[in-house]
């Protein structure tokens, strides 16, 4: 699966390099055909109704789930809330189909929840849950936020007031929320939004994790750090609060500096780009950037729809609908990187300029041809918005909608991605608002190849939140990269799955080169990639140390020589598989060898072999790898 890998160390944080896991699942090439969705919503189990008919005021902007594998069975699961009944987890079954077992999960309460994000604070190897709540001072609940722990055995227990993420005291209406390791420390930081509270008690904040000194515990740092600095509304009356409008935010590294910045997508052209300073602060970027200019932001997704290498930015919002609301609307940004903190506006170049009342929104690569498409849900009462799937063609996208089977119309909000089949294409899910959610099978996707990268930090945060993964598919050619950042943002009350998608498309047989930066600095390579996979890739700790010590000594030798010309499970460190290839042979032993002594060495050292024992390991060794080949 892997031929070769090898890490290179960047910034200032030391690390060496370790072993790459890699599961494989394969999906035989087959001929082109068109991509078509099929709404499989009642047949996979889906059943749920957002509310019973609460959608009034700010309710009707609620309707939220979030995609994440929260019992570790390599499935995406599903969580989605409910204004006015407990909220629901769905565990994937694997065969298409879906189970509600939130009772047994610990969700029971009757919460009026809105924004859920998947991450795991505390390092602990599950997945944790935050959500957002919004209602008024009739509602019960609705006067805090939430934090359900995960006990490793898929329950969940509701913490945030102990862990000081509850942000309580007034009622809200609490929007999307993001996790992101703002200040590098490897633990999984929080920022939450909010839409029409009053200045003094805005819930828009940026929650820290105290990381190691107290695990997935927060302290609120937003002034602090510089993330209570809002824009002036131009479209608000003078002495209108104009401080707590914001729908969507996400953390995502836009200069490639290191340091994961902040989007924002806010209402009454309050939009912001925060750039990260690198010593925890954060410093409002906005106008300078030529961003913002957005009248409505609701729902933001961040991808290379250009094939360039930067990381561009889309806001959904609303065009003017005759008769349904006054003012001017004028439509979604596409705001393309520039690559020097600035942005230009493409959304008519790339003519995306209008999809209706858009909310949840993403970039994904729905027919798997190499470029970055775009999926928008839509609606508001008394305007029927059918979702929109707009195809990429070398930066120009097309409304595919029809002819690709996206359909639905009504109250749609939230909107995510998933390869909820593991069949190498991606789905669709939307929430409605007040109704009944859509779970799209994309049917055809895969007939063109592909790649789904997983990752798993050690000393960056455990879910690799920030990794920047580029995929060179021939070192050859020049501008074929393609570039994914692992992220835990908003879409719009929603979070796609984590893993990162590259469509390959027909006759990709290998990748050359996979370069991950890990949010620690580490810079890993794997080379001859086989397409049709999903890879799980770890953070390098130590190269060579395959018990897990920290330690490169005689121990990781011997697991070498007791696997040695063996074929084993591919990067399985405790068979001596260092380098991925699923055989174990000289360019293991040599990986060991050329890092002995590596690391901070055990309480009883065994000494290093000395070079007679080393010459007689490569008489003897040598000679079987090239029987081998």
């Amino acid at each position: 699966m892997v031929d070769s890998w090898r890490g290179v160390f960047r910034h200032s944080r030391s690390a060496t390099a370790s072993v790459i896991a890699v599961c494989a699942l394969c999906v035989g090439s087959q001929p082109a055909s068109a991509v078509v969705y099929t709404n499989v919503t009642a047949a996979a189990g889906i059943t749920h109704v957002q509310n019973a008919g609460l959608g009034a005021g700010q309710l009707v902007m609620t309707g939220g789930a979030a995609a994440g594998d929260f019992d570790n069975d390599g499935l995406a699961d599903i969580f989605v809330t409910r204004l006015d009944a407990p909220d629901i987890l769905y565990r994937n079954k694997g065969d298409g189909t879906f189970e509600d077992v939130s009772t047994a999960a610990g969700f029971t309460a009757n919460l009026p929840t809105n924004g859920p994000a998947w991450g795991d604070i505390d390092n602990d190897g599950d997945l944790d849950l935050y959500v957002t709540a919004a209602g008024d001072a009739t509602m019960a609940g609705a006067d805090r936020f939430y934090m359900y722990i995960n006990d490793g055995a898929g329950q969940f227990t509701e913490q945030a007031v102990s862990r000081g993420a509850d942000i309580g005291g007034v009622s809200r209406y609490g929007q999307s929320v993001t996790f992101g390791d703002y200040d590098g420390d490897g633990y999984l930081d929080i920022h939450t939004n909010d839409w029409g509270i009053e200045t003094s008690a805005s819930t828009s904040r940026l929650l820290r994790n105290l990381g190691a000194a107290n695990p997935g515990h927060f302290q609120d740092v937003t002034a602090a750090a510089g993330l209570d600095v809002f824009r002036p509304s131009q479209f608000l009356p003078a002495g209108t609060d104009t401080k707590a409008y914001r729908f969507s935010s996400t953390f995502t590294d836009m200069d490639r500096d290191g340091h994961p910045d902040l989007v924002i997508a806010a209402d009454f052209e309050t939009s912001q780009i925060f750039w990260n300073n690198g010593d925890g602060t954060f410093t409002d970027g906005t106008l300078a950037a030529s961003f913002g200019t957005d009248e409505d932001g609701m729902g933001l997704t961040v991808g290379d729809y250009d094939g360039d290498g930067l990381l561009d930015v889309f806001i959904s919002a609303l065009v003017k609908i005759p008769g349904l609301i006054g003012g001017e609307h004028s439509g979604n940004r596409l705001y393309r990187n520039n690559g020097d903190r600035t942005f230009s506006d493409q959304t008519d170049a790339a003519g995306v300029r209008d999809s209706g009342w858009s909310w949840g929104s993403t970039f994904l690569d729905h027919d798997n041809d190499s470029d970055l498409d775009l999926a928008i849900t839509n609606g508001w009462p008394f305007s029927f918005d059918k979702s929109r799937l707009f195809q990429n063609d070398n930066g120009v996208f097309t409304d595919i909608s029809i002819a690709s089977g996206i359909t639905d119309g009504d109250q749609g909000r939230g909107l995510l991605s998933i390869d909820y089949d593991n069949d190498g294409d991606l789905d669709i899910f939307i929430t409605k608002n007040g109704e009944e959610a859509v779970l799209y099978r994309n049917d055809g996707g895969n007939t063109n190849d592909w790649l789904r990268i997983e990752v798993e930090g050690t000393v960056s945060n455990r879910d690799g939140i920030g990794a920047f993964i580029t995929v060179d598919p021939d070192t050859a050619v020049a501008g074929d990269e393609m570039v994914r950042e692992i992220g835990a943002g908003s879409n719009f009350l929603s979070q796609n799955e984590f893993a990162a998608h590259f469509g390959l498309g027909p006759g990709a047989a290998a990748i050359d080169l996979i370069t991950i930066a890990w949010p620690s600095g580490l810079v890993q390579e794997l080379s001859n990639v086989s397409a049709n996979q999903l890879l799980h890739a770890i953070e390098p700790i130590t190269l060579g140390d395959l018990n897990g010590d920290g330690f490169v000594g005689i121990e990781d030798l011997n697991i070498v020589l007791g696997s040695w010309n063996q074929n084993v499970t591919p990067a399985d460190p405790l068979l001596g598989d260092v380098t991925g290839d699923g055989f174990v042979g000289i360019e293991d032993l040599n990986t060991v060898l050329g890092n002995w002594n590596s690391g901070p060495p055990p309480p009883a050292l065994v000494p290093e072999p000395g070079t007679v024992t080393l010459l007689l390991i490569g008489a003897l060794m040598i000679p079987r790898r090239c029987a081998r080949r």
